[in-house]
């Protein structure tokens, strides 16, 4: 299915690029997520009238990734869970216990932002976990895992 991207897509292509893709990728991720549109003369021809539009909306996406990229980058947040002796987790840190670590401190990120892609963490320790704000913009963040009292 040809597709007209309405933004940047990872290992895809830039904003107004016209695509080729499987049909299931365009149904259900790209166009209902408000990332392309099929590639219909109609829709081709509005995309052109409102190119100006979408590339301000890029923009503001891309200057809102970068403030908080300066408010999180290098940054440590602590996490603290249940431990046994031997330093190791009764249950593990998953991202979601870093997206709440992290919004603890006023700067709003999503669970989709972090990766980890050696699986959750399990044992007590300094950790780096990268936080990928926009497609140019990834963020490192340190989580201190400690042992609850």
């Amino acid at each position: 299915m040809k597709i007209i991207l309405l933004e940047r897509v990872a290992n895809l292509g830039d904003l107004g690029d016209i695509v080729e893709v499987k049909n299931g990728y365009a149904r259900n991720f790209l166009v209902p997520s408000g990332k392309a549109k099929r590639a219909t003369k109609v829709n081709t021809e509005e995309f052109a009238a409102k190119r100006a539009e979408y590339e301000l909306k890029q923009t503001d996406v891309l200057a809102n990734a970068k403030a908080r990229f300066e408010q999180i980058n290098e940054k440590s947040f602590a996490v603290t869970a249940k431990a046994g002796v031997d330093g190791k987790l009764f249950g593990s840190i998953t991202s979601l216990d870093i997206v709440e670590a992290v919004n603890k401190s006023g700067v709003e990120i999503k669970k989709s932002e972090v990766t980890l892609p050696n699986g959750p963490l399990k044992t007590i320790g300094e950790f780096e976990v990268s936080v990928i704000l926009h497609h140019d913009v990834h963020a490192i963040v340190k989580i201190n895992v400690s042992s609850e009292a």
